[in-house]
């Protein structure tokens, strides 16, 4: 079922792909990011949730009594796998702009032998999350929230949700997929993997899927203390949605988890649960952006008139383009520690001498026009 989202979504994209301007409002809501470790404990507990079993209608059961407490009716969306009945879990956070949404997904089965901590409870709670904290506030472009039944089968449920399910009228604009975020104990865990598509059918949608997860990736560098990677969208739900001419993106954790993928020791305690954290302030952070929240600093509309740092990366001096009139200037390091302030005129150059190399935060407040504007600038010498 082909739908007219191709125009729409490309006027969707040129909006965002250029506006990557720190909005403060975004860092300020993702700290309202708590409980991650309760809830992936009590999904865990549950035990392992394989399609057609008592273990996942009860983790269901659990999923839409949170949904219903953040204040959301669940739709539960029915379909079959043989004989098995399966169901996807659906809410939605209507947005101003009718028939427009940004879909994000997440499987909550998991294989017969595995509790499924990090694949996929990491993605439900996620999930979660998300349905939390936007509730309070109003979109311009809808969420709608899946989390997808018999993924672990072959995306059946999502293969169902778009075939039968998803109503012509709606432009999708962007799929996100949250699978498998938790990291592992004791790893490195500072690398994220941003997906694109890169399916040649359709070819169609991969231009925007890359643009997007370009943005995601973006998105990613300035919210968390993670790297972000570009990587292939590969083997999850996002997949029926591209083989559909829809625009994706996914998030998934890079790290060694062969150890305990699929298997009965996907347990909370082999996580890294501080960098569960962390992709999951990411994934609230791109929908709130992607979403276009209402009441927040419209860095959209501030991405077409904002100041520019010319070099970036730096070397031993520092211009700020577009300037008309006076603006000034603070540079904080990743600690958020003060380290020079400055008033700047037209074509004023800032001084980088005594800096050593690193990423820093810059803030550039604009009296006149009543706003500040905060960017990242590298310094490399």
């Amino acid at each position: 079922m082909q739908r007219v989202y191709h125009f729409l979504a490309v006027l969707f994209i040129s909006v965002f792909v250029n506006a990557q301007v720190f909005n403060q409002a975004i860092a300020d809501e993702i700290q309202k990011v708590d409980s991650v470790i309760n809830l992936l404990i009590n999904y865990e507990n549950i035990g392992p949730k394989p399609t057609g079993s008592p273990a996942l209608v009860e983790t269901l059961e659990w999923i839409v009594e949170n949904y219903k407490d953040y204040g959301y009716v669940p739709i539960i969306d029915t379909f079959k796998l043989g004989s098995i009945e399966s169901y996807n879990i659906i809410i939605e956070k209507q947005g101003s702009i009718p028939n427009q949404w940004i879909i994000i997904g997440a499987h909550y089965d998991s294989v017969e032998e595995s509790p499924g901590a990090n694949d996929n409870g990491t993605g439900v709670i996620s999930t979660l999350q998300i349905a939390r904290i936007i509730n309070d506030l109003n979109p311009r472009i809808g969420v709608r929230i899946i989390n997808f039944g018999a993924e672990e089968q072959g995306f059946i449920g999502s293969s169902y949700y778009v075939r039968n399910t998803l109503p012509s009228t709606d432009s999708i604009l962007l799929m996100l997929n949250l699978d498998q975020l938790g990291g592992t104990k004791g790893k490195d865990n500072r690398k994220i993997y941003c997906e694109r598509d890169d399916d040649v059918n359709p070819l169609s949608n991969n231009l925007p899927s890359s643009l997007m997860t370009d943005t995601l990736a973006k998105i990613i560098s300035l919210y968390t203390n993670l790297e972000s990677i570009i990587s292939d969208a590969y083997s999850s739900d996002y997949v029926p949605f591209e083989d559909d001419g829809l625009t994706i993106t996914g998030l998934y954790q890079e790290s060694d988890y062969s150890d305990h993928y699929h298997k009965s020791t996907d347990l909370v305690s082999n996580m890294d649960v501080e960098a569960t954290i962390e992709v999951i302030k990411g994934a609230l952070a791109a929908t709130l952006y992607f979403s276009k929240m209402e009441g927040f600093l419209d860095v959209h509309e501030l991405a077409n008139n904002s100041y520019g740092l010319n070099p970036n990366p730096a070397k031993n001096y520092l211009t700020i383009s577009n300037v008309s009139s006076n603006v000034f200037v603070e540079l904080y390091d990743m600690q958020g520690n003060f380290i020079k302030a400055q008033e700047v005129c037209p074509n004023d150059q800032i001084e980088l001498f005594d800096l050593s190399n690193g990423l820093y935060t810059v803030s550039i407040s604009d009296k006149t026009k009543g706003y500040t504007i905060y960017t990242k600038l590298i310094i490399a010498k």
